[in-house]
């Protein structure tokens, strides 16, 4: 959850960079460094008036830093804010393949939440209509025969302990790739967001998703993935994953003090 909220449009200065800021002025500016050697000058830090200024590029988007910073970069609107808002989440909606509907975007809302909140909803239709599962070799020791003996396996095993038999067998589980990535992407949310209602959609979401493992390295998961027909219903939350998780996707910025950071540019 963020504690501090920076609201700029685009190629505005976002917060004037001194020793009295003390970490944030720290993170800022490693923000900065990174959008740099990434290639993507979403914030820059120059000078103006011999004061030292953390500045936003020609990108719009959100991001959420380690200290609990919450960094909005708006595109200029006629319409002032409300409108330029829209505009930043209708294309973050086009992005992942949802429609925007403006009603959904509460006045309150900035557009990380609006993010977190589409991605909480499609999360809950899946689990609503059934969580696809699938069959999956486990070897272990038990009470009864189940599957296959692996027999030198239980003979080292189990020599002493002769009431119990090592076996191979398959088990119906929800554990797969798709699972797996969402429920690694409701845990950061869950993190990030300060809406009540999207907290308690993620928090139901991981609990019925207790069974699945949050993998170690979550973007080897996306090619694991099977798209087929019963699959399609989580392509918008699947897509949602892909722009927070995958480095090729080219939407996300990583560092060590970003949390999350979505940014694209708008014409």
């Amino acid at each position: 959850m963020y504690s501090r909220y920076i609201c700029v449009s685009a190629n505005e200065r976002i917060a004037e960079l001194s020793k009295e800021k003390g970490e944030l002025t720290k993170i800022l500016a490693e923000f900065a460094e990174d959008c740099e050697l990434d290639g993507r000058k979403a914030v820059t830090i120059g000078r103006k008036n011999g004061a030292k200024w953390f500045i936003a590029g020609s990108y719009c988007g959100f991001a959420a830093l380690a200290d609990g910073t919450l960094v909005e970069i708006l595109p200029h609107d006629e319409g002032g804010e409300t409108e330029a808002r829209k505009k930043l989440c209708a294309e973050l909606c086009r992005r992942c393949g949802y429609t925007f509907r403006p009603s959904e975007l509460e006045p309150d809302m900035n557009s990380m939440e609006y993010f977190i909140s589409v991605f909480a909803g499609e999360t809950m239709k899946i689990i609503k209509s059934g969580v696809l599962s699938t069959y999956t070799s486990r070897e272990e020791n038990m009470t009864a025969v189940h599957g296959t003996i692996l027999f030198p396996e239980n003979i080292r095993r189990n020599l002493v302990h002769r009431e119990r038999i090592y076996v191979r067998h398959d088990v119906f589980t929800p554990d797969r790739a798709e699972n797996r990535i969402i429920k690694a992407a409701a845990a950061l949310f869950n993190r990030m967001t300060a809406n009540s209602r999207s907290s308690h959609l993620l928090k139901e979401a991981l609990s019925f998703l207790d069974e699945v493992v949050v993998p170690y390295n979550i973007s080897a998961e996306f090619s694991k993935c099977i798209n087929v027909r019963n699959t399609r219903k989580y392509s918008t939350a699947l897509n949602i994953c892909r722009m927070i998780f995958d480095k090729n996707e080219g939407t996300a910025f990583f560092g060590k003090n970003i949390s999350c950071a979505q940014f694209c540019k708008i014409s």
